[in-house]
């Protein structure tokens, strides 16, 4: 059965909070702001998503598979969180919102806030907030259809996409046109970490798509 893609619902949360879980338990953070305490980090994500779910300039997006048309089984493999243009660029939740080792979040968030309203401004643009895969899932197609998801809009739009890259996340972007604007680096006692800072300019290109009222697919 091919994946599919569509806009998240709150039934999903609960399969989107182990898909996080998978994708980034490992690393410095995931490992010491979420998987640390897994209770406080669901209710932490079960809040979180249900206000993207509702926020007119958010587009939530799962990929799910099943194992036959007709089948019951749905399982959500993959997300995204996409910001569209004039959503406003928010500071991170302070300290004690945070499931565990709050500090070192609202630094490595914030970090990220700072340098993505340096490098992209006041443009309009497209930003990918979130994207991951569960690990079994990497590798086989469902981060590049929540990729091109934004991509095609703002290309349609005549608008640049930004996100954050991680170095493992780092190639696959620069294959779909995204260019280093930036890097940061974080230097922790326990290891240290490069984030990048990556956009991608808008082809503009004669093509026929849909294009989505708010909070509907074409």
């Amino acid at each position: 059965m091919p994946l599919q893609l569509r806009p998240a619902v709150p039934e999903d949360i609960p399969e989107m909070c182990q898909v996080y879980y998978s994708a980034f338990g490992d690393t410095y953070i995931g490992s010491r702001v979420f998987t640390s305490d897994i209770d406080a980090s669901n209710r932490f994500f079960q809040k979180a998503f249900m206000d993207d779910i509702a926020d007119p300039l958010c587009e939530l997006l799962v990929i799910t598979h099943k194992s036959s048309p007709g089948s019951k089984d749905e399982k959500v493999v993959s997300l995204a969180k996409w910001a569209l243009p004039g959503a406003p660029i928010q500071d991170p939740p302070p300290a004690e919102a945070w499931p565990a080792n709050g500090d070192l979040a609202v630094e490595f968030f914030g970090a990220m806030t700072r340098g993505h309203r340096k490098l992209i401004g006041d443009r309009p643009h497209y930003y990918l907030e979130l994207i991951c895969t569960h690990e079994i899932w990497q590798g086989k197609g469902a981060g590049t259809l929540l990729l091109r998801w934004g991509i095609e809009r703002a290309d349609t739009d005549g608008l640049p996409c930004f996100l954050e890259a991680t170095p493992k996340g780092k190639l696959v972007y620069e294959k779909l046109g995204f260019r280093v604007k930036a890097e940061e680096e974080f230097k922790w006692s326990f290891g240290t970490f490069v984030e990048t800072y990556m956009e991608r300019d808008a082809k503009i290109e004669k093509r026929t798509m849909t294009r989505p009222k708010s909070k509907e697919f074409a």
